[in-house]
């Protein structure tokens, strides 16, 4: 049985350094790929700053497409810190990285 006759309207798949999709019933896939970590010193915590990030994003109005790529930076500082707790960045750095791009 198919998630949407479940009553499933929309999933977020996280694919690691594959990035990540988001399907909602009735439109387009949205992929996302990842954004590059200038290093990589522990991938602890970066799943769950992820989903913070894109939760955080999607409750202030951001687009869909837009609080992917949010929380797809945020994943990204995430991974350069060693640690779950201090990984974690703040807004003012995620959307620093954001603009650098």
């Amino acid at each position: 049985m198919a998630m949407n006759e479940q009553g499933v309207k929309q999933v977020l798949v996280k694919l690691g350094a594959k990035g990540s999709a988001l399907f909602v019933e009735g439109e387009d896939p949205i992929q996302q790929p990842i954004i590059s970590a200038s290093k990589v010193l522990d991938t602890t915590g970066a799943g769950d700053t992820f989903t913070a990030a894109i939760a955080v994003a999607l409750v202030e109005g951001k687009s869909k497409r837009e609080s992917l790529q949010f929380a797809a930076a945020a994943a990204s500082l995430c991974l350069q810190v060693k640690g779950a707790i201090p990984s974690m960045p703040d807004r003012k750095v995620v959307l620093e990285l954001l603009q650098s791009l």
